[in-house]
């Protein structure tokens, strides 16, 4: 599931290759897509003609600026669990699993896979951006907000909950998903299952520097891609940030700090997580 900063790498290269791009054609292959518009006609009808402008990001969700005034001011691109977006010359062949095409009268298309049932696109208003933008205002953006350890400390003892799993809260933090939350509690030596009321100020210090080194390194690296369907950019390149992963996928290896072989423990719902027994306290 691509996490903060592979939807911030995505960001970036969107601004930079459909910026300022005229939409000539629109083909929706998958109605579920567009569930939020009356068919895909009216979908494909409002962003005819549209010159598409700057790129933004609402927590996990992609905004690209649309000209024409309030009524329709963005394309909302959500991409849910393994969704992707790939640049691609008009001439290439569609792969199957296609879910639109959006073609410009120069420079390609920009094509969405693998949307599935939970990714959508859908062309909002001001008024509904505002709307979107609301449901994000008490979450923590780590590459956009300012917010100081003590705040952070304060967040963390009012919800009273176990770290990992406050962090991959999207009220708590946008974005952040498996692969991030063991790489922040293992840079900032913090067990998953700590509650959050418990960090002394030395503890939610060391956290508040690993969420936000973690993921800005991670930014920088473009991503990550791991397991079976790996995590893609606008061009169809890898991420490269794996090598960094310090305890992620990594059970039986050596802690790189301690050299303590590494857990993987298995959670509830299926989920598992990975840490190190020694210096995750």
């Amino acid at each position: 599931m691509p996490e903060l900063p592979e939807v911030e790498t995505l960001r970036q290269d969107l601004d930079k290759e459909v910026g300022g791009r005229k939409v000539k054609a629109v083909e929706v292959r998958a109605a579920k897509v567009v569930r939020r518009h009356r068919n895909r006609k009216e979908f494909s009808d409002r962003l005819l003609g549209r010159k598409l402008g700057t790129a933004a990001r609402l927590g996990n969700l992609l905004l690209i600026g649309l000209d024409g005034g309030p009524e329709t001011a963005a394309l909302v691109i959500d991409l849910g669990p393994g969704g992707r977006l790939l640049k691609q010359r008009s001439a290439a062949p569609v792969d199957r699993q296609t879910d639109a095409v959006l073609s410009f009268s120069v420079g390609g298309d920009l094509r969405a896979l693998d949307l599935g049932d939970q990714g959508e696109l859908f062309l909002a208003g001001q008024e509904e951006l505002e709307e979107l933008a609301e449901r994000w205002r008490g979450a923590i953006d780590p590459l956009a907000d300012a917010l100081a350890w003590q705040a952070l400390g304060a967040r963390l003892g009012a919800r009273q909950e176990k770290l990992r799993a406050l962090l991959m809260d999207p009220a708590f933090v946008a974005g952040i998903g498996p692969v991030y939350a063991d790489e922040i509690l293992w840079s900032g030596g913090l067990r998953w299952d700590r509650d959050s009321d418990s960090l002394t100020a030395q503890e939610v210090r060391r956290l508040h520097r690993a969420i936000q080194e973690v993921v800005q390194e991670a930014v920088r690296l473009r991503g990550v891609s791991v397991g079976d369907t790996p995590w893609l950019d606008l061009h169809g390149g890898k991420g490269e940030f794996e090598p960094q992963l310090s305890v992620y996928q990594r059970d039986g290896q050596p802690c790189r700090r301690c050299r303590t072989p590494l857990v993987l423990e298995r959670l509830q719902r299926g989920q598992t997580t990975y840490y190190c027994p020694k210096c995750q306290s």
